[in-house]
């Protein structure tokens, strides 16, 4: 059986489906070792970064890791540059796999490509302990007669070959944002995000370290700026629910009983976890995602 567990964002609830949780297979991995965690944000321009926010969620997620405590490493062959309002006192870590444009399989517009045919090459040179993968948005914008099945057959050939690289690597699965009615096939990229707890939860994929980070209820057009890519504040809730699914698929999945960091940079605050009282309490907190742990640059959109 599968486990599921709600995580709680500051935007309202997230699912987190942990599958395969119950297999002495699965390993979860730790945020607290003393070799940086290595993961990998890969998808397309909204983990590039695009518009108002060229860091995209990357940059607000990076802080929420380092202002908790956790000893990671961003890594991919691109970089782009931390947004000008970068002021903590750390440094931002550009390391991704976000290439704009890029579909999950097939042709996209020139000059890009697509992320099936470049993931070998790329893991092979990062070698990452946890992957962030969202993608399936210009699978729908530049092949006009794409359909919601076609496009979840190839991520799961998408993920096929991941786990051929490596059955210990950790993938993290997001749904993608809403297209606008004047992007094209706004149904069957809802449809799309409909399938992907589907594939992920299916036999398949049983014994693999694996979860989906569900934002269909987070995420509205009210985030885009465009119809396609994120406004800042969107960005800032995408990145709460990597933060979110990373914990809970961590070895930390369980609510810790104290700080996981003393103070935030700049901040009088110190930053605690509560402990939940309740049974949906114990649901909601599966995970280390509460209010008080969100420490946002962004202030609007």
């Amino acid at each position: 059986m599968k486990n599921m567990n709600l995580t709680l964002t500051s935007a309202g609830f997230a699912t987190l489906l942990l599958l395969g949780a119950t297999s002495s297979s699965v390993q979860a991995f730790s945020l607290t070792q003393s070799n940086p965690l290595k993961i990998m944000p890969l998808g397309d321009s909204n983990t590039r970064g695009k518009g108002e926010d060229i860091a995209g969620y990357r940059d607000d997620l990076w802080m929420l890791l380092n202002d908790s405590g956790f000893n990671v490493d961003f890594v991919g062959s691109a970089t782009t540059n931390p947004p000008d309002n970068w002021n903590q006192p750390y440094d931002f870590d550009r390391d991704h796999q976000g290439h704009g444009g890029y579909a999950i399989s097939g042709d996209t517009f020139p000059g890009a490509s697509d992320l099936t045919s470049n993931i070998d090459n790329w893991l092979n040179a990062a070698t990452p302990d946890v992957i962030l993968l969202m993608a399936g948005t210009n699978d729908f914008i530049f092949q006009n007669t794409t359909t919601a099945q076609e496009t979840i057959d190839e991520l799961g050939a998408l993920i096929d070959k991941i786990f051929a690289w490596s059955s210990d690597v950790n993938l993290l699965v997001s749904s993608i944002a809403p297209l606008a009615p004047d992007r094209g096939l706004e149904q069957e990229a809802a449809l799309y995000n409909d399938m992907i707890p589907g594939l992920l939860g299916s036999d398949r994929y049983q014994q693999k370290n694996l979860s989906f980070v569900d934002t269909r209820n987070l995420l509205t057009l009210d985030d885009l700026y465009d119809g396609v890519h994120f406004t800042p504040q969107g960005y800032t809730t995408l990145a709460n629910a990597w933060f979110d699914g990373i914990v809970a698929a961590s070895d930390l999945g369980q609510p810790p009983t104290g700080p996981i960091a003393g103070e935030t940079p700049g901040s009088d605050d110190s930053v605690s976890i509560p402990e939940p009282t309740s049974v949906l309490g114990i649901l909601a907190f599966g995970l280390v995602g509460a209010g008080s742990l969100r420490k946002r640059r962004h202030v609007s959109p």
